[in-house]
């Protein structure tokens, strides 16, 4: 019974075996996919069996209860965590451990000497009083000393808890005082790559705070250093003193808690979230062995912190027979962890899309520079992945499959993630997670019967859908709880509330024609930044001892140059007399460095005003991202003060306060030193911070590991010299840059321009077709629009004079940018061409090239030109070339809003096609034909006096405005044409319910322009523009444009 056209996997050999149980052939992957959420009893009764796992007790019982919220799984079964992932011959590989800077400290474990590690660490906690329930802590770093602490706590059925070693004394107390923890492990000697306060000053003032401490364990040789109330042992001498005491793995309940994750602290404290032993363990070994194909002889690596839930996910890969590679050190090179990669033999490599994009525009080629024969399969999470990366990864790594897989901290496992035989499409996860009901809500209801007779409808066959992501179903790595929570108040509202009876993630997701999964974004308030969650009251919290600042608000900026996409803002509201100055500026982000972590550093601060509040005085973070953003805020209606948010849009606008170096004013004088001038000018671009000092630690204001790499790497094309990392990270400062610059020979052959050639820009030829619409696709992934419907823009659609659809931008016949140009001859607009520019994409690499595209396509005197969707980057040089508004506003027209309309009497509104043209003179039938084939409506409304002939667009997209904050894709019609606005104004109400029925859609769409006085309606923004010697802003219509073209 194995499914149709699949490679030999433990997919498809445990599906012949679901198929065997339950008596049915699946003949195509969907097939399973849908049973698996559907039976999930069936699912998850037929894979335990098949995991073969040590447990006891009694399996019959799956599920109790059919509610997300509520059901519990396997009630009477038991097992332990850490003999299940510790099973396995003893002589196999289970663990490489790498140490500090370079490849050479490696340490490596047999399961055997694991087990062993484990077990007498386990007999030492028993010694110690740690009983099942209880909770132990670790402030630890990547090493193998933590993997042992992971599952000998595991294996006496204490709880854990990880924290990182580069989080603050704040940062740490917030998450584990509410445990109370009997015992805490903390690594205490310090490292070379360790910044601000030592480690082992910030585990003394973590013990203060935590009364329930009955022992420290210290994973290294390090020392606490100060007066302490509880004695202090070393793992080292724990582990290897006396005999084993470990006789048997004692089994415990299958829903025993395991482990303790934090939530983001957005809404306050970060929120203790328990996670059971049985449903991590079977969830993790579903993904791993059904989706990732993981076995005995694979050699996994994710690049991760024990801070983060991957680690979790990591560790559990033991459970498939694989060995695990952990990675203790910085990142000193982009490199690294494709060394680490080749230098020991890693099958499966995990990554996340800042370390990915970070090793494109440092130009590596891994693949050619590395021997990576054994690896089989990349990973990638945290945020969602380009398209263009996954370009990348085919082209310098080797073209294998690259997943994208997105789950998180909350249920401990992936959501969506990949699959050993489905195809990978550029921006999307193959497939949902099998026994997993996700959706994306609003999903029209499933056309299949539950009994199992499907409709011919198949996943494939279903339309893009985007919303809010939901999992339907009972699912077993739901988490217990939140830990100390009695009542489940706030468990329900965080993932219950706002979807009763399933659970809410708070991720924008679209559901793909071919089953895939795009991940688009957070749809609730958690900040994403550098692909790790941010929660704001974090950052609260550490300013609360600033005297200068009265009130804070940390909102995301979209980025594009960001990893990640964002990154971090700091509206501040300083007191009386006070201003934001370099050193205030400084002492913030030193004091989030410090007593937080490097990831609540914000790109930018702002002194501001005010802050926006609601009605009934409470802040409102969404109204403050829109204003950062450059987006009308969606409840501008709800505030109290909405005149806050112009300045703060002004605040952002403003840019970067860096100093002007040509007046000599730099920190070393830029005429005394032209040197140091270039480079603090350079330092304060690529790092957003203005004011830079010569001695300013870098690290410490914010600059990660990855912004310091690509400031390394623009530093050295600037100046032509290679630099020292290990330097750089021992010195990182304005000075220590110097240094190197002044201390070096220049570089060798190889530090050159990002291209051999000079970019080029030429017209679109026919040839160009298939690589542009490709471009386009992966530049605007987030439209959802494919490189079919891209390439509509670039042929003649209509009659017009031959001239160039487009200009490209190329670089050695490589095409890396593009302005589209859609042209035609408008019968009711006289002889001169009409030129709408459709699509103004460059590679980030070559964004400087831009405005030449612009410069060379708007060749026309004569021409009129438009653009109807400019971005907020380009409204400016479309300014600048004499374009002007065309749009302030459109407005959306609910139905049976204009009611009054409906008593204008003798209305006729004709719809058919072959009546309408019959009713249209001969330029508007020359309309009418350039139009039908793209699925236009086209209608005629008739009264006693007048005739007006209509052109609108169906459209299926987030509205703009107030309204985008319906968490999925509205269906509205747009009118693009109307030859009588008074008739349409007259009898309003009919002609919208006319036209909603015909296109089922939910409101029309019209420009406020069209009338002296618009109707009642929700304002949207708008920002076309045109220039024309020949037309007013009343004349221009939007025939003949991108917008008759694409779904936009």
């Amino acid at each position: 019974m194995a499914l149709d056209g699949m490679m030999p996997s433990q997919l498809r050999d445990f599906s012949d075996v679901l198929g065997r149980n339950v008596a049915r052939q699946f003949s195509n992957y969907w097939e399973l996919d849908r049973f698996s959420a559907e039976e999930f009893r069936q699912f998850w009764s037929c894979f335990l069996s098949w995991s073969n796992l040590p447990r006891s007790g009694d399996e019959a019982t799956v599920c109790v209860g059919d509610a997300a919220e509520t059901a519990v799984f396997f009630p009477d079964l038991r097992l332990n965590y850490a003999e299940c992932l510790l099973q396995g011959p003893a002589g196999a590989p289970v663990l490489t451990a790498c140490h500090g800077i370079g490849l050479a400290a490696t340490e490596r474990l047999t399961r055997g000497e694991l087990r062993s590690r484990v077990a007498r660490l386990a007999a030492a906690l028993r010694r110690l009083g740690v009983a099942p329930g209880d909770r132990v802590a670790a402030v630890a770093r990547n090493n193998a000393e933590m993997i042992v602490v992971a599952l000998a706590a595991a294996a006496v059925g204490a709880v854990l808890a990880n924290c990182t070693p580069d989080m603050g004394s704040v940062a740490l107390r917030a998450r584990l005082a509410p445990l109370a923890p009997r015992v805490v492990f903390a690594n205490l000697e310090p490292m070379p790559w360790d910044r601000g306060q030592p480690l082992a000053e910030r585990v003394v003032e973590l013990l203060a705070a935590l009364p329930s401490v009955a022992a420290v364990i210290a994973l290294d040789a390090g020392d606490l250093a100060a007066p302490r109330a509880v004695p202090l042992h070393h793992l080292r001498r724990l582990v290897r003193a006396g005999a084993e005491e470990w006789h048997a793995w004692p089994h415990l309940p299958f829903n025993h808690p395991l482990v303790v994750l934090f939530s983001s602290g957005t809404t306050g404290q970060p929120k203790c979230i328990l996670h059971g032993a049985g449903g991590t363990l079977i969830e993790h070994l579903k993904e791993h062995r059904l989706h990732c194909d993981l076995r005995p002889g694979d050699r996994m690596f994710f690049q991760t912190s024990c801070g983060w839930m991957m680690w979790n996910w990591q560790l559990s890969a033991l459970a498939s027979g694989a060995e695990i590679l952990v990675y203790d050190g910085p990142l000193e090179s982009p490199a690294l962890f494709w060394q680490l990669v080749a230098a020991h033999g890693v099958t499966v490599f995990g990554t996340n899309p800042a370390y990915l994009q970070h090793c494109e525009a440092a130009g590596l080629t891994p693949g050619r520079d590395h021997d990576l024969h054994q690896l089989r399969l990349v990973l990638s999470t945290g945020s969602p992945l380009r398209p263009r990366q996954f370009a990348w990864v085919a082209e310098a790594v080797k073209p294998l499959p690259l997943h994208s897989i997105s789950g998180g901290t909350d249920v401990i496992g992936c959501f969506v993630l990949g699959h050993p035989s489905l195809p990978v499409h550029a921006g999307e996860s193959p497939c949902r997670s099998l026994g997993l009901d996700i959706r994306a809500l609003p999903r029209p209801e499933a056309a299949t019967d539950r009994q199992g007779t499907a409709q011919q409808e198949t996943a494939q066959q279903e339309t893009a859908r985007q919303g809010e992501l939901i999992c339907a179903n009972p699912f077993p790595s739901r988490p217990l709880g939140f830990f100390g929570e009695t009542d489940g108040r706030r468990f329900h509202e965080s993932y219950f509330a706002a979807n009763p009876g399933v659970w809410t993630h708070g991720d924008l997701v679209e559901h793909t024609p071919r089953g895939g999964w795009t991940v688009l974004g957070r749809s609730d308030s958690v900040l994403k930044i550098r692909g790790i969650r941010v929660g704001p009251a974090e950052i609260y919290a550490i300013l609360e001892s600033f005297e200068d600042i009265a009130e804070a608000m940390a909102v995301a900026q979209e980025a594009e140059e960001e990893p990640g996409g964002q990154r971090l803002v700091l509206l501040v509201v300083l007191r009386p007399g006070r201003r934001l100055d370099p050193d205030l500026a400084r002492r913030i982000r030193r004091a989030l460095g410090q007593r937080g972590a490097s990831h609540l550093v914000p790109g930018r601060i702002l002194a501001v005003d005010a802050l926006p509040l609601t009605q009934s005085g409470k802040r409102s973070e969404a109204a403050a991202r829109d204003a950062v953003n450059g987006r009308a805020a969606r409840n501008r209606d709800a505030l109290r003060n909405p005149e806050c948010l112009a300045s703060i849009t002004a605040s952002i606008g403003a840019g970067p306060r860096c100093r002007d170096t040509s007046q000599g004013t730099g920190p070393h004088g830029a005429e005394a030193d032209p040197m140091a001038a270039r480079l603090t000018a350079l330092c304060e671009s690529i790092l957003d911070l203005p004011e830079l000092g010569p001695a300013d630690d870098l690290l410490e204001l914010g600059a990660d590991s990855l912004r310091m790499l690509s400031l390394l790497l623009a530093v050295e094309r600037e100046f032509g010299q290679r630099l020292s990392v290990t330097a750089l990270f021992s010195a990182p400062t304005i000075d220590g840059l110097l240094a190197q610059l002044r201390g070096r020979s220049p570089a060798a052959p190889g530090v050159v321009a990002k291209a051999a050639g000079a970019p080029r820009i030429r017209p679109v030829t026919p040839a160009d077709l298939e690589p542009l619409a490709r471009l386009l696709a992966a530049g605007f992934g987030e439209s959802g629009i494919g490189p079919a419907q891209w390439r509509h823009l670039f042929g003649p659609p209509w009659p017009d004079d031959g001239g160039s659809w487009g200009w490209l931008l190329t670089v050695d016949e490589a095409i890396v940018g593009v302005l589209g140009t859609v042209r035609a001859r408008h019968p009711l607009r006289g002889d001169a061409p009409l030129c709408n520019l459709s699509s103004w994409y460059v590679h980030p690499d070559y964004r400087g090239w831009g405005s030449a595209l612009l410069v060379a396509a708007l060749g026309e005197a004569d021409a009129t030109w438009t653009s109807f969707t400019p971005s907020s980057l380009s409204l400016q040089a479309l300014a600048a070339l004499d374009f002007r508004r065309l749009d302030t506003a459109r407005i959306f027209l609910p139905p049976l809003a204009h009611a009054e309309t409906l008593a204008a009497p003798g209305l006729r509104i004709d719809c058919a096609p072959a009546t309408v043209r019959g009713l249209l003179d001969p330029a508007e039938r020359q309309v009418f034909d350039d139009h039908a084939p793209f699925d236009c409506l086209q209608m005629v409304a008739r009264d006693a006096t007048e005739r007006a002939y209509l052109v609108l667009k169906r459209r299926r997209d987030p509205l703009p405005g107030g309204l985008r904050r319906l968490p999925l894709r509205v269906a509205y019609s747009e009118l693009l044409y109307c030859s009588a606005p008074a008739l349409l104004a007259r009898h309003l109400e009919r002609i919208k319910l006319a036209v909603l029925a015909r296109q089922r859609t939910l409101g029309l769409v019209v420009d406020a322009r069209l009338w002296a006085t618009p109707p009642r309606g929700r304002r949207l923004s708008s920002h076309a523009m045109f220039r024309s010697a020949r037309l007013g802003a009343e004349a221009v219509d939007k025939l003949y444009s991108e917008l008759v073209l694409l779904p936009v």
